[in-house]
């Protein structure tokens, strides 16, 4: 089990704990760093190197929690 935590904007009513969530993979400088977004578009990832590049793409929101200047936090846990 691996989780991550993802920032999100605008709080949606769907995105609670037990919510099955899919996300894509993005890269940045020539793949070397990767990105996730839980789809379509509701909230971002840090980044990570490729070497800690998720096996899964399909996970479940843990918690969800407010954060400072008016975003929320997305944890969500992968089967890894």
């Amino acid at each position: 089990m691996r989780e991550m935590e993802f920032k999100m904007e605008i709080k949606y009513d769907h995105i609670v704990p037990g919510a099955k969530v899919k996300v894509e993979e993005s890269e940045l400088q020539d793949g070397l760093v990767v990105y996730y977004t839980i789809i379509p578009a509701i909230a971002m990832s840090g980044n990570f190197r490729r070497q800690e590049a998720l096996k899964n793409f399909e996970g479940e929101v843990t918690k969800v929690r407010d954060g400072d200047g008016g975003a929320y936090y997305v944890t969500v846990a992968f089967d890894e």
